[in-house]
């Protein structure tokens, strides 16, 4: 006795490049939206939107698998930064930070070290001193002008608040000094100047010249002002999330690098 065939049922049947087919428009759709979503939420530049479509029309779309391969490197290298006020932090990898600051110098103070002893920026990018001061900062200044690099970050006035005994005024007198002589020595570099960090309320309490961190930080504000310099205000990374204070109150886990590099790619416009 001979069985009879059965036909599928073309109402229920879907053809596996159909299948396929869906998965790309979904995995599309899906990558066009966060991307266009990281965009607006972050100060992201024209520029920056146009490299991001142009990614896109680069992708391989004959395969699902070449698609996420895709996506997945793209989300680990170059994945758009966003810094928000909420404390949460879009991080790249600790390659790609160095890349997006070759060429550029980070000074400072023992706070500044971190972005070496963490493997976030090279050797040849920081140019750090144990307690670090503006006060005795002539030589680190030096080396960094130099260098000639394109931006110039600065971190200084930690210690100073103490060096200076609160006197905010002589700080950025001291500072602005050693400013004029870095942009004599490299015209052509950017400088930028960062805040004085936020020191816990343990610090402050222990040490009473950590109190005159805002008093400071107005100081540095009106010099930027008055130099026409950009001032990067990252008081709100520790205030927001105090999980990054080491146990001393001023120094810092490796968290609070990722946000601070992020602020300053943002306002640097890397």
């Amino acid at each position: 006795m001979m069985r009879k065939s059965v036909k599928p049922d073309i109402k229920i049947q879907i053809n596996a490049r159909q299948i396929r087919r869906m998965l790309l428009f979904i995995l599309l759709i899906l990558f066009v939206f966060n991307l266009v979503h990281f965009n607006l939420k972050a100060d992201v530049r024209n520029s920056t939107v146009k490299e991001n479509l142009k990614l896109i029309s680069s992708y391989d779309f004959s395969s699902v698998s070449a698609v996420e391969k895709k996506l997945e490197a793209e989300g680990s290298s170059t994945a758009p930064v966003t810094v928000t006020r909420s404390g949460k932090e879009n991080g790249l990898s600790k390659a790609k930070y160095r890349q997006i600051f070759d060429g550029c110098a980070v000074i400072g103070d023992s706070i500044t070290e971190g972005l070496t002893t963490y493997g976030f920026l090279s050797d040849s990018q920081v140019f750090y001193k144990v307690g670090g001061s503006v006060m005795h900062g002539d030589a680190q200044f030096r080396s960094a002008a130099k260098t000639y690099p394109k931006i110039a970050f600065f971190t200084f006035g930690m210690n100073d608040m103490g060096n200076y005994r609160g006197n905010a005024e002589n700080f950025v007198a001291r500072y602005e000094t050693l400013l004029k002589e870095f942009h004599k020595t490299s015209p052509s570099t950017k400088l930028m100047i960062n805040s004085i960090s936020t020191p816990s309320a343990a610090a402050r309490k222990k040490n009473k010249s950590l109190r005159n961190y805002r008093k400071f930080n107005s100081a540095l504000r009106k010099m930027c002002r008055k130099m026409n310099l950009t001032y990067i205000d990252n008081n709100y990374i520790l205030e927001e999330n105090p999980k990054f204070y080491g146990s001393d109150g001023i120094h810092v886990s490796s968290g609070y690098y990722v946000m601070w590099l992020n602020n300053m790619i943002l306002k640097a416009g890397l």
